[in-house]
């Protein structure tokens, strides 16, 4: 799974990112890593919820993965335009918006494919990574991904959860996790653009942990009436 994304600034300089994804574990293939700073070394700033221990772990999979795209926007602004671009052998999908929104989709697509123990939950939905997606779609899809596990689980002799109930404690631990990424960002210096999109990324945590399950499944409810009829 190959995607290109390309930021076009209105100045018009470009920055340009490839991912390869593994077809079969939906790993990240290790990004190129310009320099060994410390803000990605494992134990600076250690995330609270972290399982990885730095006897066997020199560096955070995730900051060592990002470093190449976050050196690169250390010194913009969060509210900068850029044109954001998506090729993958299927589609091309393009954004214009602000350069915080735009890289939260690239940086969320690494961060759940990086290895991260706590961040593998939502691995799986890089399956159908949608860029750029929003509140509702990224719902609808981390929900059809967990019941999608629980269906996995119980052919596998697990139990299965099907009443949702554990998602909010998946979410608060993510959200956990964000909140103690952007104090490690803060070692990287210059602007704000990066630690900003770590904080959109959390408020689909934070939405993902509140709504979850009785609102937002009251919500969509209506789209599933053919599966509601007896019989």
């Amino acid at each position: 799974m190959e995607y290109a994304y390309e930021f076009a600034f209105e100045n018009g300089r470009k920055e340009t990112f490839a991912l390869s994804i593994s077809d079969t574990t939906l790993l990240l293939a290790p990004l190129p890593v310009d320099s060994d700073e410390e803000w990605m070394q494992l134990t600076f700033h250690q995330c609270s919820v972290c399982t990885l221990s730095s006897s066997e772990h020199t560096h955070c999979p995730v900051a060592k993965n990002l470093s190449y795209l976050l050196s690169r926007f250390k010194n913009n602004f969060s509210h900068e335009t850029v044109t954001a671009r998506v090729t993958t052998k299927d589609r091309i999908t393009e954004k214009t918006g602000s350069l915080e929104t735009c890289a939260s989709s690239i940086i969320g697509l690494i961060m759940a494919t990086s290895g991260c123990p706590v961040l593998d939950i939502l691995r799986p939905m890089a399956y159908t990574h949608l860029p750029f997606a929003n509140e509702d779609e990224t719902i609808f899809r981390a929900v059809s991904t967990y019941l999608t596990a629980q269906a996995i689980k119980e052919s596998q002799g697990l139990k299965p959860d099907w009443e949702i109930k554990n998602v909010a404690d998946i979410y608060s631990g993510i959200t956990r996790l964000n909140a103690n990424f952007t104090e490690r960002l803060r070692g990287l210096r210059g602007k704000d653009a990066n630690i900003n999109a770590i904080i959109s990324l959390d408020l689909f945590a934070q939405l993902g942990t509140f709504t979850l399950p009785t609102e937002w499944m009251e919500q969509v409810k209506g789209f599933f009436a053919s599966y509601l009829k007896d019989g």
